[in-house]
């Protein structure tokens, strides 16, 4: 063999939340091809898929680095309190965000194999696309050399070099929506006086005692500022991507203080990114308008694509989730939601667009 994978998932859904578990679970690729309707034939996919894993954004470095001046002198933290996230590697791929996006690919070759059989690649073929960001370029990579593992002409793997393009962020209003709407980020990113009331709600009616818990339970004098609770949440989450640690910052909120810290950052994406902003219900237009187009082009003669590969964000993914009306909740995300209500919310990004998701159109010709 010329490599032996073997990946190990470190986590599994616990509780119906975002809270991960770690497991020694051997990530299989016993993958089914699919199954195609009746006298048809799959002609043409389209996938859009969000980068692999990677390290925290600058503003949480930012907000890690206050915590780790707030519990310095915290004896349960004295092992893990200081800030192991470099700004410089802000956005960066971690190591099992390389690899995911990897076993993407082969899981792609898996999927569709009837559909890949006989392909070689060729860029006026298949089409590779990314966001200009390392972390989605360098996705977009490893997911290539998974879905050509073998098949190409360089060194004993057979590895296959690909062509992908990108475009300014300022100037790609397919993948990179929320740099290049200027409208958006005027009127909802910023200047959005309804997510900062719902923000500020919340802050008040749940993260407030959450704060005053842990400033008790841990001595903390000055006490601690309720707006680093979310931060709490997002450093558990990256020390159990990096580390595949929940003894950390993990442990200083209880399962539903998880949630509930989760539900802040549901919230902001609630009114910046999906149904919270009637302008966000057209901002995924034009990908799918270029999707019917390219379907268009080939159907009608004038492409010969058959596979476009697309690497991004899973704020572009959302924009595209919520333009197509997927995943509405009965009622809208407020801040002065019931605890049960909060875990009955379909959107949240934990559970609809996890890094290396992936999102396939399928392109049937029937009889």
């Amino acid at each position: 063999l010329c490599v032996l994978y073997k990946y190990t998932r470190d986590y599994l859904i616990n509780n119906n939340l975002f809270f991960l578990e770690p497991a020694e679970t051997a990530f299989s690729l016993d993958i089914k091809p699919i199954s195609y309707p009746d006298k048809c034939e799959l002609k043409q996919i389209h996938l859009f898929s969000r980068h692999g894993s990677r390290y925290p954004a600058p503003n949480d470095i930012i907000n890690y680095e206050e915590l780790e001046k707030v519990f310095s002198n915290v004896s349960v933290a004295k092992e893990w309190y200081k800030n192991p996230f470099p700004m410089r590697k802000n956005f960066q791929l971690v190591e099992r965000g390389e690899i995911e996006p990897f076993f993407d690919g082969l899981q792609c070759r898996k999927r569709y194999k009837k559909f890949w059989d006989g392909v070689e690649y060729d860029p006026e073929v298949i089409k590779f696309q990314s966001s200009q960001t390392s972390r989605t370029g360098a996705s977009l990579m490893a997911f290539s050399e998974g879905l050509f593992n073998g098949y190409g002409p360089l060194d004993t793997c057979k590895s296959q070099p690909i062509y992908y393009w990108n475009l300014p962020p300022e100037q790609d209003d397919t993948l990179s929506l929320v740099t290049s709407c200027r409208r958006w980020n005027e009127t909802v990113n910023t200047n959005n006086p309804l997510r900062d009331e719902q923000i500020y709600l919340y802050g008040n009616k749940t993260l407030a005692p959450i704060a005053k818990r842990i400033s008790k339970d841990y001595h903390i004098s000055p006490p601690l500022d309720p707006h680093l609770v979310p931060f709490i949440f997002t450093n558990c989450q990256f020390w159990l991507t990096v580390y595949n640690r929940t003894d950390a910052w993990c442990s200083l909120l209880s399962p539903k203080e998880l949630l509930l810290s989760r539900y802040y950052w549901d919230l902001d994406f609630y009114y910046r990114l999906s149904y919270g902003s009637p302008l966000n219900l057209r901002m995924g237009c034009r990908y799918i308008t270029q999707l019917v187009n390219g379907v268009e082009g080939y159907f009608y003669g004038n492409s010969t694509v058959i596979a476009d590969l697309k690497n991004s964000h899973g704020f572009t993914m959302t924009m595209i989730l919520t333009t197509l009306g997927l995943f509405k909740n009965e009622y809208p995300l407020t801040g002065n939601l019931t605890f049960e209500q909060i875990q009955n919310v379909k959107y949240t990004e934990y559970r609809l667009i996890p890094w290396s998701s992936t999102l396939y159109s399928e392109i049937y010709k029937c009889s």
